[in-house]
């Protein structure tokens, strides 16, 4: 059964495991989840920032760099990776460092995405890999579970049919 919500577990001292089902085919969430364009449109970011640039090319050795902006914060918080492996439609493979303002490193991990159907749905599941114990705790502690089930609700929203 396809969870509704996000889902998280904790198998190792260094990763994380994010869940979540999509009422879609697996091309469309895949599209989604790596065209720039569709991207802007659920990646909502926190109140008083905006997404300034989202640039993704999901290929082999292909890049990603995602730029938030806040008028009380310069420079920017940005997220870059190199993708490492690609599946089309089935899994991808990613580096990814988080940059807050100020140019502190806040998380550098190895995040593999695994699509697969359920049924005329999608199931996501994502491994994140991080370097030590305290920074998975880290990323836990930080709300990001939140921050991504409100996006993934707003990627409901454009996938619905109609």
């Amino acid at each position: 059964m396809t969870p509704k919500s996000l889902q998280i577990s904790t198998p190792t001292d260094t990763t994380i495991v994010l869940t979540r089902g999509f009422r879609a085919p697996r091309r469309l969430v895949w599209e989604a989840m790596f065209t720039p364009d569709k991207m802007r449109r659920w990646m909502v970011p926190p109140p008083g920032w905006t997404l300034a640039d989202c640039d993704v090319s999901p290929c082999l050795a292909g890049g990603l760099r995602l730029t938030w902006r806040s008028a009380d914060a310069d420079p920017a918080m940005t997220m870059f990776g190199v993708f490492t492996e690609v599946a089309a439609h089935e899994a991808i493979v990613h580096t990814e460092t988080m940059v807050l303002p100020g140019g502190q490193v806040v998380s550098s991990l190895v995040e593999r995405h695994e699509f697969a159907d359920d049924g005329g749905a999608t199931l996501m599941r994502i491994t994140q890999t991080y370097e030590s114990r305290a920074a998975r705790d880290g990323a836990l502690e930080s709300g990001m579970d939140q921050g991504m089930e409100a996006c993934y609700c707003h990627l409901d929203a454009l996938l619905a049919p109609g």
